[in-house]
This record gives C-alpha cells, structure tokens and sequence, in this order.
C-alpha cells in the first residue's frame, strides 16, 4: 500500500508537519449554507464529480461536505451514498492532511479499518482525494474518487483533481460573493429570504421553524453622535456577535439592511430559541459599546421572533413567519427596547 500525496510522491504516513492548519472546522453557518444553497453550487458540483469519474475511471466519485460531526455526500456519481460520522470517514483524513490524498488499497494499512467506507458497503479499497476549502479558507469537504477495487493514479489524473478543486473552490467564491453582506460578513438580505424560503418547503410537516428580526436599538442616534465610521464599526462588533451565536445554536444570520439583522432557526423548540435569543441580547449589552443616544448608556438590541410550525405546503408560510417575528419586533420596540418578544 503506498499513500501518494504530491503527484507520484509515496508517503507512508500522515506527518504533523503535513498537517494542514485549515483543516479546522468550517463555521456552521457555512456548511449549512452549502448544504441548503440552490442549484448553481449543486450543479457545479454535480459537473465537477462527473468529470472525475471520466478521468479517473473510478467506480464512484462524489463532493463530500463536512460538519463538525458529519461528512455530507453532495453530487454522487455511481451510487447513492448516506451521511456517515466524521470521526469515521476518508474525508476527515483529507481535511486534516491538506493536499491531494491517495490510498491506493485501504485493507493494507490498519489505520483505516474503522473507516465507514471501507468497512461497509461499498467496502471502498481505492480512494483519492483533494480538500476544497470556502472563501474563508477553511476546509468544507473535498472532491473524492472511489473504488471497491485497488487502483493506481497517474500524474495527469493528479492534475484534474487539482484543476477540479480550483473550478469549484472559484465558483464558491463567485457564489458567495453574491450572498455575502461585505460591511458585516453575513448573508445578505436576498441570501436571507432565499434561505428562508428554501427552508420553509424542506421542513417536514409538524417540524417547528423560527425567524427572528434584531434591531440596533437608537442606531440613527448612534450615527448622529459618533459618526458612520463608528456606525460601522458599531454593526460589525454585533454581527460578530451575531454570527457567533447562530453557529452555537445552528441558525443561518444575515444583514437585512441598515442597523436590521435577521435569523433563521429550524426544528428547534420554543424554550431552546428563547435561551438562543436571550443570549444573543446580552452578549451585545456585555459589549459595553458606548451609546450617548440611548437610555441604556450602551448600544443593545430589540429582538422578535415568531415560532411556527408547518401544516402543509403554504400555510403559514414563509413570508407570514418573517412578517410575524417583524410585528414580534414592533412590540419590543414599543415596550422600551433592549427585549425580546416571541409570538
């Protein structure tokens, strides 16, 4: 058994100096959106895995996204292929080694045994792949080739997985370009309500959906007062916030416009979104940001979220849910700010 890892260079174990610093997780909220987006990213995966197997003759090759738990198949060539644990997977290897990544015959080397793949149907022997790493330049998965029978790669093979990975590493920079709020670093307010809406007709029946709006409380005083270069400043300390919270309780953020935010929360119950949003208030007030204009003496957030749960394909429908945690948001606002409110 011989691990290649550059061209036809062998390797006979994985070195800690090879170990790729950006194997670490990718947020959250990245993997999520990668795993719900719409068709451009689905096709530009579907086409890179399909010109994979064409070049490498492979049984079957596929896109995997990984979470902190799981690898996620996306655009499967040859066969259907089920999540599996991550601590179990190939992939999990290949974030964690960096580069191109070959095992020309897993049943020779003990280390990958446990591998679901390996040990289970398709009982893989062959595998090759390359990490793909988001616009942030973590790892989000990799572009994989698979075989049940040992197998060999050349070095113009070498150079398609390198050419494929800079195709779809490209087209999701493109992508999220176009979904990414650049002031904050959220989703925009398009990338939002598409989310949204996608989300809506994915949940099942009788699962509960939440959105919730967050206002800056006085943001237009804040301006006033400190100027928009501190304005700025102001909303990109709340997004970080923001955006930290949602990835510890498995929720989508973005920027809807302005001093406006927005968040998307699915199959959670009503106790677990009033923990998340409670959190989310005071961890903005334990900034401590400095606010002139406001009662508080420091910037805080007014909050409203609805609770939903979907009986059939329309009704209530996304846009009442967005509508109703944007009256749940009028209502903090008229009781004084710095509050949520969950209708």
């Amino acid at each position: 058994m011989r691990l290649t890892t550059e061209y036809d260079r062998p390797a006979s174990r994985l070195l800690p100096a090879e170990i790729d610093a950006s194997a670490q997780h990718a947020e959250p909220s990245v993997i999520d959106w990668l795993l719900h987006d719409d068709q451009v990213i689905r096709e530009c995966f579907r086409h890179a895995a399909a010109i994979l197997k064409n070049a490498t003759g492979a049984a079957m090759t596929a896109v995997t996204l990984l979470d902190e738990e799981h690898q996620h198949y996306r655009a499967a060539v040859g066969m259907p292929l089920s999540p599996i644990s991550r601590k179990h997977s190939l992939c999990d290897h290949v974030a964690r080694h960096g580069d191109l990544f070959v095992l020309e015959d897993a049943l020779a080397d003990p280390r990958f045994g446990e591998c679901v793949l390996v040990r289970c149907f398709p009982f893989v022997r062959f595998y090759a792949a390359i990490p793909i790493k988001g616009p942030c330049g973590t790892v989000v998965g990799a572009l994989c080739a698979m075989d049940s029978a040992p197998h060999r790669i050349t070095l113009a093979q070498c150079e398609v997985f390198r050419h494929l990975r800079a195709m779809v590493e490209n087209d999701l920079k493109l992508r999220t370009a176009t979904a990414i709020d650049p002031l904050t670093q959220l989703f925009n307010r398009r990338a939002m309500l598409e989310s949204v809406r996608r989300r809506w007709h994915e949940t099942a029946d009788g699962e509960e959906i939440g959105a919730v709006m967050v206002d800056v409380d006085w943001f237009k005083r804040y301006n006033d007062a400190y100027g928009h270069p501190a304005g700025d400043t102001c909303l990109r300390e709340v997004a970080s916030v923001l955006q930290s919270i949602a990835d510890a309780h498995r929720m989508i953020a973005g920027r809807l416009g302005g001093e406006e935010f927005g968040l998307l929360l699915c199959g959670a119950p009503r106790p677990a979104l009033e923990t998340a949003l409670e959190d989310l208030r005071l961890s903005v007030e334990r900034l401590k940001i400095e606010h002139r204009g406001s009662p508080f003496g420091s910037v805080t957030l007014s909050i409203g979220a609805s609770l939903a749960r979907k009986k059939g394909a329309v009704e209530p429908g996304s846009r009442e849910g967005v509508a109703l945690a944007d009256r749940a948001l009028y209502m903090a606002k008229a009781d004084g700010r710095n509050k949520v409110v969950i209708i």
